[in-house]
């Protein structure tokens, strides 16, 4: 079984998706440790991931074989040519530079590659932008977070302990917006409602209540 979790930043997607995996007994794919893991393959043999995209998504088309994912005691495991780099693609420069590697269209349709596999191997919870509109389609259990800017921003402050009102906190809901603007009109894999999702408005929900909400709406027939 597939459940997909799209949303806009900060909507709580991940936080969802694991606990509802933990409560579902299934897998949580993280599908950004994937995009590290090619980023860090683009830092150790071309110096960095910029520029060398193609060179990335060339490696990983002849050699499929080279990124191995698993689960221990439901925790994502990687392995890249046999070595474990689980904690070794957490390092701060390589998640600047992430970015160049998700925006490119053949790397792309690699991570989402190895997320349909293990789709094949195991049930799952995914999040993201556009999983329930590219990556899994087929699914019947597709949801759709969402949350105005102003409580997103409230979120997040909150948890780097920032004011929830000034100057600042303005700053941080006129990023948020922009960032919706740009995921929703971008090229590649935009931002987007899948027809066939669920709406979850969380403004006023606790993380429980979401959870709650999603299992609610779950079709395990």
């Amino acid at each position: 079984m597939i459940i997909t979790l799209d949303g806009p930043a900060g909507s709580g997607k991940s936080t969802i998706a694991r606990l509802l995996a933990q409560q579902l007994d299934f897998e949580y794919i993280d599908s950004g440790a994937l995009y590290r893991t090619l980023t860090l393959h683009a830092i150790r043999n071309f110096g960095g991931a910029e520029g060398n995209e193609p060179k990335v998504a060339q490696y990983f088309e002849q050699n499929p074989g080279a990124i191995e994912v698993r689960f221990e005691a439901h925790h994502q495991l990687v392995q890249l040519s046999g070595e474990d780099i689980t904690q070794a693609i957490r390092d701060p420069d390589l998640t600047r530079q992430i970015r160049y590697i998700a925006g490119h269209g053949p790397c792309r349709d690699l991570v989402n590659a190895y997320m349909r596999e293990l789709s094949h191997r195991y049930s799952v919870v995914v999040d993201g932008r556009d999983i329930g509109t590219v990556v899994f389609p087929e699914s019947k259990n597709k949801f759709y977070l969402d949350a105005s800017p102003q409580i997103r921003a409230k979120r997040r402050a909150l948890e780097q302990n920032s004011p929830v009102e000034g100057p600042d906190f303005e700053a941080l809901v006129a990023e948020i917006s922009d960032r919706d603007q740009s995921d929703m009109t971008r090229e590649l894999a935009p931002l987007k409602k899948a027809q066939d999702a669920q709406l979850i408005q969380t403004d006023q929900m606790s993380i429980e209540e979401v959870v709650d909400a999603v299992k609610g709406q779950l079709d395990l027939g």
